[in-house]
């Protein structure tokens, strides 16, 4: 038989066990080294010293505005990290999916072999079944009665 990863297994520990905390020590070096933290952290930072830098140049006659108004700075922020964390609950969810549909198509599976099982035991049990007459003999076959 074909033995499985236990990755998908749900494990639960209490916080005074080891593995509890190897699990979360593994969860957070995930975590820093994920690229959408980085990129989280940096777009953060870019547009936070941009609207911390806000101000206005003029050169030659125009005005120009150097970094971000608060209203920019909003709608970008909610913007990517809505983004981000909207596709993380959507893949959260299509792994769900996938999963209940493994269970399904596992227990459809199981269901057919099943009846299979009882397909052909019932089919290997008319094969070899003997009809008797009300006097006691055995009828054969296409044998008249």
């Amino acid at each position: 038989m074909n033995k499985k990863s236990n990755i998908n297994q749900e494990e639960f520990y209490t916080i005074i066990q080891k593995e509890f905390w190897l699990k979360w020590f593994s969860k957070l070096m995930f975590t820093l080294i994920s690229v959408k933290l980085w990129g989280l952290i940096a777009g953060t930072w870019v547009s936070t010293y941009l609207l911390i830098c806000h101000k206005m140049v003029e050169v030659g006659g125009q005005t120009y505005e150097l970094g971000i108004n608060g209203a920019q700075w909003v709608t970008f922020n909610t913007t990517i990290w809505g983004l981000i964390f909207g596709m993380k609950e959507i893949f959260r969810v299509m792994d769900q999916k996938d999963r209940n549909d493994e269970k399904i198509i596992k227990e459809d599976n199981k269901t057919r072999e099943e009846l299979a099982k009882i397909t052909a035991s019932t089919m290997q049990s008319n094969a070899t079944q003997s009809n008797y007459t009300a006097e006691g003999k055995e009828v054969v076959g296409d044998e008249p009665n």
